[in-house]
């Protein structure tokens, strides 16, 4: 465990940050919450930096809340999950939604991206953050009876670290990171991961930003859906695939209120699977059902003028990424000249207004982005320039004009995306063929080699959309690492990989900022993907609805959520 020592010189080192003009205030409390810092520790460290400390746990709708209502059925629409919701192989919204309501995580996402105890009381790192110790929440049940320990949290990790086992979210966070056998039991209540190497950033890949660390029972044999063990709120009572899936509250569960008061307030939950957003919007405006998870500003403006819904409007991180795949043509030989001809070619104001009425903070192909994660280094913006995607081209041998193929699923705002990339690639001479497939087409793969047949991965140049993920860090080691398992660029940086070994071996926040502005510069020069906006995440409920929280998206926590009478 980290010494008194470090604790104390690594707050320090924050407030230092904080009264250089280096780190705000909202930033340092974000760190310290990943170094495992008590709300008392980070008042302290606020309290040296002469400000009061702040509630970072609330969501947009917290000001003003009514007292919690006891009972009630809440219910949820969004997509179908596209396999059965398997926690150790998920991926997509309706899944982690769903999963989500009945298992739970060591550590959850507060909407800052600062990190809330969960099944993990605390966590503190060694002086060298290669070995990150955590102490279990006492008193915690499964669901079926069975108490929740170390060996629970050991074993789940050696389920996802399994080669065999399918997990790429295990792949795509601990890949070089976690290795089998690093998670020890130290006793029945604590839990110690030897890491690879050091990592400063390692708390976030074992929370829910992680979805696929849900964590199981040991006795979890798979088919979560006929022996759905959990600690969660809530417990799966009936799944009907493609149509619905209903939950009942659970009785132990060990949640409660700040007054004490046992949690859920709720008697239950249904998640209507509705895959079309117009229809799911209907819904919601016909009263029939009470909170979109995710709402997308596209189709959605009768939702926002509705005076029986409230839209809340979280600060995201979640991308479209739009890839150029390193290893096929026209990318293969036309290197980062090709792909900066399209980058110069996007009018990135003009697509946040069309796709989300200037509500997202506009991306200049690196993840560190200064408007969007605090810390970062200020990416130089990319306008439109024709002139220069036209010189790029000609430079790639492609002074005549350049036909590409865009594979992109028909989901959220991705074909308006596609289409507004290929109206402003035409005056470049730049011709873009639109190849639209259905949600399930694009993301399938064959069982013997999915993440070598399905679309996303492999197609020449794609769209996919992520949620929003805590920092930059999170989303590089997910896809811009020669070995992520998430990679569609398929790019191989090795000064970029160097120097992310670096980035992220190191508590040092002023060396953290040098290392970050390398990385950005070695991203936007290569361009193996595009990111022309980092999304506002929406979230639309009946105005009775409280207390939902988490960072919109996939995050969907309603473990403490109300309704009142309509």
């Amino acid at each position: 465990m980290a010494s008194a020592k470090y604790e104390r010189e690594y707050g320090q080192h924050l407030v230092e940050q904080v009264l250089k003009g280096k780190m705000t205030r909202r930033q340092m409390l974000v760190r310290a919450s990943v170094f495992g810092f008590s709300m008392t520790a980070a008042g302290s460290l606020l309290a040296a930096c002469g400000g009061d400390s702040t509630d970072s746990s609330s969501s947009p709708s917290a000001a003003g809340m009514p007292a919690p209502v006891m009972g009630g059925i809440l219910k949820l629409i969004g997509p179908a999950p596209i396999t059965d919701p398997d926690p150790v192989t998920i991926y997509d919204q309706g899944g982690i939604v769903l999963v989500s309501q009945f298992l739970e995580y060591l550590i959850n996402l507060n909407d800052d991206n600062s990190l809330r105890p969960v099944l993990a009381e605390s966590w503190t790192p060694n002086d060298t953050l290669d070995v990150w110790t955590f102490k279990l929440r006492t008193g915690v049940t499964f669901n079926d009876g069975t108490p929740f320990e170390a060996e629970d949290v050991v074993a789940t990790m050696e389920r996802l670290l399994d080669p065999e086992g399918g997990s790429g979210g295990a792949k795509s966070q601990w890949g070089g990171v976690l290795s089998p056998k690093g998670t020890k039991a130290v006793d029945a209540t604590t839990v110690e991961f030897t890491l690879d190497k050091p990592y400063a950033d390692f708390p976030y890949t074992v929370s829910n930003g992680n979805y696929n660390s849900a964590i199981l029972s040991r006795s979890y044999k798979g088919d979560i859906l006929k022996n759905a063990v959990g600690t969660g709120a809530y417990i799966l009572d009936q799944y009907t695939p493609k149509q619905k899936a209903t939950f009942k509250k659970n009785p132990t569960y060990w949640g409660k209120d700040d007054a004490g008061k046992q949690l859920p307030y709720l008697d239950g939950l249904e998640y209507i699977m509705v895959e079309d957003n117009s229809a799911q919007n209907l819904q919601l405006q016909s009263g029939a059902v009470d909170c979109q998870p995710q709402t997308v500003f596209q189709g959605a403006q009768a939702l926002f003028q509705d005076p029986n819904l409230r839209v809340d409007i979280y600060p995201g991180t979640g991308i479209r990424e739009i890839a150029f795949n390193q290893t096929k043509e026209p990318w293969k030989s036309g290197g980062a000249n090709l792909c900066q001809a399209v980058a110069y070619c996007l009018d990135r104001p003009a697509i946040n207004k069309a796709l989300y009425d200037d509500r997202s903070n506009l991306g200049y192909d690196t993840f560190w982005q200064e408007t969007v994660f605090p810390s970062s280094p200020p990416a130089p913006e990319r306008a439109q320039d024709y002139d220069k995607a036209k010189q790029l081209l000609a430079d790639a041998g492609h002074a005549g004009g350049l036909e590409i193929e865009l594979t992109v699923a028909k989901y959220l705002e991705n074909p308006q995306l596609a289409q507004l990339i290929q109206d402003q690639c035409k005056p470049a001479g730049i011709t873009v063929k639109i190849n639209q497939m259905s949600y399930t087409e694009f993301y399938a793969g064959s069982d013997a080699d999915y993440y070598g047949t399905t679309p996303w991965i492999v197609a020449p140049m794609t769209i996919v959309e992520w949620g929003s993920r805590p920092a930059p860090g999170i989303y590089a080691a997910a896809m811009l690492l020669p070995d992520a398992v998430w990679s569609s660029s398929h790019w191989d940086n090795k000064d970029f990989v160097s120097t992310f070994d670096e980035y992220e071996s190191t508590g040092d926040e002023a060396m953290r900022a040098e290392l970050a502005t390398k990385l950005s510069t070695l991203q936007q020069t290569d361009t193996p993907i595009m990111l022309p906006f980092f999304i506002s995440q929406a979230r639309a409920q009946k105005k009775n609805v409280y207390n939902i929280k988490g960072p919109g998206s996939i995050y969907c926590d309603c473990s403490a959520a109300y309704m009142t009478t309509a």
